[in-house]
């Protein structure tokens, strides 16, 4: 009894000694970052692609890494980095550990955004590679856009900042439009910055002799922009203005369409008056005319009949001449007559015209009433339309909380930050004598490190 009790006891400070051992199942991963390093020819072409992945610990820690790279780097210690198909395994000690990966040249494609550099030298496309030491105008287009076939994640959140140096002893009358320019030393600096989800295009210009030039370098880092809401007091006392503004124009608008009713019912009025005009005068000018044609058949009638009675002492002599004179202007009442008939038919076409006008008028003062209305309507809320127009574009730039992605591989969920960093190859002058050799550095990072120190006496 007393001997199975000692194998147990025994048994179980085993199981305890292992347990102590071995990392408890589903221990988390401990953070890192990823700093993704991509060299590309000098028109933005496949290059090379390195990773340096970073880790902040706090104790020494067995960690396991995931990716597809074709070289693994230890870049902080001596310890060895073992490698099992894409898990990359290695104990780190406590504080900062780096270790570097080179992925395959094809991965190239995957990145975020795709780069494209064009040269020309005095109007005709020249290789990048054979521009060193040339003299004349240069021009280069350079074009950034985003890669649908890459993770959203970035399109969404990364901004590209964007830097080329040219220096000012064999560049001259250097034009970057829409550039922040900065000096640099002797180097002019013209910087860009693409919003995330945006692209661009620009154009570089300049006079050069012996051209050389360091590399375009683009940088991808997640946009945090710390926007406070803008002062709209101005604008909305401006809005308000209108809305007031707005109100009276309609108020305006109405009365002038009771006005043009109240106007509508005059000219009716009146164009129905001069019908009856133009009808009344036309009737008279026929009677008239009638009678005028009558006399002038029993004119000489008239005149025998007139002379007799003066004769018989029936009419007077001044009686006789009155009658004469009355038969005398007969024409001159026709005439006139045919003159009153005539304008009332204009008069009477001038009003029916009026009413047409009115008629116009009113059609028109309601469009503007209809119009008014809808600018006081629409101009109500426009203070509130400005504040959420204002937040629906900050919100656009501010920041927004992702999840960072790895770039290496989607197993690596431990990813606290990614940030690429891209260049294009220089452009420079080969020296006359290759450079020596240099011997192999078997020295680990922390020596390099302590090298950089000055040397104590």
């Amino acid at each position: 009894m007393n001997r199975s009790r000692h194998f147990l006891a025994l048994g179980l400070a085993a199981l305890c000694s292992l347990a102590g051992a071995v990392p408890a199942f589903g221990a988390q991963l401990p953070m890192k970052d990823e700093v993704v390093y991509v060299n590309l020819t000098p028109e933005g072409e496949t290059g090379t692609l390195f990773v340096v992945n970073n880790y902040d610990l706090d104790r020494e820690t067995q960690v396991t890494d995931y990716g597809d790279y074709l070289s693994v780097k230890n870049l902080t210690t001596t310890g060895e980095l073992s490698r099992s198909g894409d898990a990359i395994s290695f104990t780190a000690p406590a504080g900062k550990f780096y270790y570097q990966g080179e992925l395959d040249p094809s991965r190239t494609a995957g990145l975020p955004w795709t780069v494209a550099v064009t040269y020309l030298l005095d109007g005709k496309e020249i290789p990048g590679e054979e521009l060193a030491g040339k003299k004349g105008h240069l021009e280069m287009r350079v074009s950034l856009g985003q890669n649908p076939e890459a993770d959203p994640v970035y399109r969404d959140h990364y901004a590209l900042q964007v830097t080329l140096q040219l220096d000012t002893e064999s560049c001259k009358n250097i034009d970057a439009e829409g550039a922040t320019l900065a000096d640099v030393g002797q180097l002019k600096q013209a910087s860009y910055i693409i919003l995330p989800g945006k692209e661009k295009s620009f154009t570089v210009t300049a006079d050069v002799t012996n051209f050389e030039m360091n590399g375009l370098s683009i940088n991808g880092i997640p946009l945090v922009l710390d926007i406070d809401d803008p002062d709209t007091g101005e604008l909305k006392d401006q809005i308000y203005d209108l809305q007031d503004g707005a109100a009276r124009l309609d108020d305006g608008a109405l009365a002038l369409e009771d006005g043009v009713a109240q106007l509508e019912e005059g000219a009716e009025d009146l164009r129905d008056g001069a019908g009856d005009l133009r009808d009344g005068a036309a009737q008279l000018n026929d009677t008239l005319q009638q009678v005028g044609r009558g006399l002038g058949q029993i004119a000489p009638l008239l005149e025998g009949a007139i002379g007799e009675a003066v004769m018989n002492g029936q009419l007077s002599l001044q009686e006789a001449q009155a009658i004469s004179k009355m038969i005398d202007g007969l024409p001159l009442l026709l005439q006139g007559s045919s003159a009153l008939a005539a304008g009332a038919d204009r008069l009477a076409g001038g009003t029916d015209d009026l009413y047409d006008g009115v008629l116009k008028l009113k059609d028109g003062v309601a469009e503007l009433s209809d119009g008014t209305m809808e600018l006081r309507d629409q101009s109500a809320d426009m203070d509130t339309q400005v504040d959420d127009k204002v937040d629906e574009m900050l919100d656009e730039y501010r920041s927004k909380e992702f999840v960072p992605v790895s770039f290496v591989s989607p197993k690596n969920t431990n990813v606290d930050a990614v940030q690429f960093v891209i260049k294009t190859a220089d452009i420079k002058i080969p020296t006359s004598a290759p450079a020596p050799e240099k011997e192999q550095d078997n020295s680990t990072f922390w020596d390099r490190l302590h090298n950089l120190r000055p040397n104590s006496r």
